[in-house]
């Protein structure tokens, strides 16, 4: 199915966290908070890629605003991705790309006591990082734990710049402190209290600040919803007039683009994910959420989304190959079932391990369940790139792009 270099997850982590809330995210006619998709705002517009605009005005951002369902955990025992070896898989996967330089494997356990955290590429995407502690951080499981060190690496530091995989910066401004980081675990909320208000900063600073912050704290086991104040009142993001006061969860979107066409009032969001590679060679995943036309089914949307691929831009690249088609979807409590199609295939071709990767990514964030089972031409019996079998459903993975730190 081509090649790209596939994103670095954690294999047996989503067993870690295979407890933590998956959201059935209900979107309003848009998301909250856009930077959009224009080339009107944007330097570089002339470049082919899509580029962000200006947000929505206040009174739109306001009508978007819409807080998610979370769903209950569920308690199965699916199948566990395992890659003992932790080396790079040579399958290629998707769109020929001029010298791959490193496709990480997918499957590695990820590191005791990390924390995955939204930090910003060179391209400007917000993408998940799982990160070891460093050596001033709380090293214990608490949930307590785990939103501090999460937040001392969303801040910038000069201590924790060379700790931070190539390429990749923090999103809080230098020097930020909190009054208090509390996370409530019979409301699955965090919340954090700035003690002062925010530096000024750019529109679309803002909005990836609000994402990364949201993203992260979402990520800690039990956690999908966050609450924002400074010195105890509600946070004001000026510059965008984003209206963040309320209860925030991952209905906020991540990397926000519009599909060509799409009317904003008439829209929803799919969160897909894509595969994108760093200077230094390494592969990994970026989340994005695509404003398409409303559908009743979310879930085929999204899917066919995916195999779509990247909105015109070169920076991510796509990981199901466009002859893939969608036999049949059902959802169920805690599984999506997901057949497809691909004329030429048979059991004997490995899979490429990051199209799984991204097909049970894309799935779980759509539906809100935990777990993914896959046929392909009807067969359910096959392996993948990194010889991984797919006979039974395969959980979230909550170690994503585990990069070189």
């Amino acid at each position: 199915m081509g090649d790209v270099p596939a994103p670095r997850s954690g294999g047996n982590a989503m067993n870690r966290k295979s407890g933590r809330r998956l959201q059935n995210l209900k979107w309003t006619t848009v998301l909250l908070l856009l930077p959009l998709v224009s080339a009107c705002t944007s330097s570089g517009s002339g470049s082919g890629k899509s580029a962000a605009i200006d947000p929505p005005p206040t009174l739109l951002e306001e009508s978007m605003l819409q807080e998610a369902e979370p769903t209950k955990d569920a308690g199965a025992s699916p199948e566990t991705w395992a890659d003992p070896s932790g080396e790079p898989s040579a399958e290629p996967v998707s769109k020929p790309v001029s010298k791959p330089e490193s496709k990480p494997a997918v499957g590695n356990a990820a590191p005791e006591d990390s924390v995955t955290v939204y930090l910003k590429d060179e391209k400007g995407y917000l993408a998940p990082m799982t990160l070891r502690p460093a050596a001033e951080d709380n090293a214990s499981e608490s949930v307590q734990a785990a939103a501090d060190t999460a937040l001392a690496w969303l801040t910038k530091d000069p201590k924790r710049i060379d700790l931070l995989p190539e390429g990749f910066s923090a999103v809080l401004p230098e020097g930020t402190q909190f009054e208090s980081v509390k996370p409530d675990t019979e409301t699955g909320t965090v919340s954090i209290d700035f003690a002062a208000p925010l530096p000024s900063m750019p529109a679309d600073e803002e909005r990836k600040m609000l994402e990364a912050l949201v993203w992260s704290m979402t990520e800690i086991p039990g956690m999908d919803k966050v609450k924002l104040t400074a010195q105890g009142k509600p946070i004001s993001l000026p510059a965008s007039g984003i209206p963040a006061d309320g209860t925030l969860t991952r209905g906020i979107g991540i990397n926000v683009e519009q599909a060509k066409g799409v009317t904003l009032s008439k829209s929803m969001g799919v969160t897909l994910y894509f595969s994108s590679q760093s200077s230094s060679g390494e592969g990994y995943f970026v989340p994005v959420t695509r404003l398409i036309d409303r559908t009743p089914d979310r879930l085929e949307a999204a899917l066919n989304e995916l195999i779509k691929g990247p909105l015109e831009s070169d920076d991510l690249r796509p990981v199901l190959s466009p002859d893939v088609t969608v036999d049949k979807l059902t959802p169920k409590a805690d599984t999506v079932n997901v057949s497809l199609r691909q004329e030429g295939w048979s059991p004997n071709d490995p899979v490429p391990s990051d199209m799984m990767e991204a097909l049970v990514l894309t799935m779980t964030e759509a539906a809100g369940a935990p777990m993914v089972k896959v046929t392909i031409n009807g067969v359910d019996k096959f392996l993948d790139s990194d010889q991984r079998s797919y006979e039974r459903p395969v959980t979230r993975p909550t170690a994503v792009n585990m990069l070189k730190q």
